[in-house]
């Protein structure tokens, strides 16, 4: 639990004031889930999307930090 608390904060920091390469692997990621099917938007928030695996917000879940180990998405679809 410590982990993914780890990887949430961390995202959403970076998310705040990402670096180019940080804002290229996010659209990347965006681009991604722009197109998957568990790509999930909560009718209460104008254009507010999150994963429907994790539900995570995904305009703070693609900043996740590159893991080596695993893959931020929960179907393992981005690119590390």
């Amino acid at each position: 639990m410590f982990k993914k608390f780890k990887e949430i904060s961390s995202a959403w920091i970076t998310a705040a004031n990402p670096t180019l390469e940080e804002k290229k692997l996010a659209e990347n990621r965006a681009a991604v889930c722009n197109g998957c099917e568990f790509r999930k938007k909560n009718t209460t928030v104008i254009d507010f999307y999150y994963c429907g695996l994790c539900g995570c917000p995904l305009n703070k879940k693609i900043f996740s930090p590159i893991d080596l180990k695993t893959n931020p998405c929960p179907e393992s679809k981005w690119d590390k």
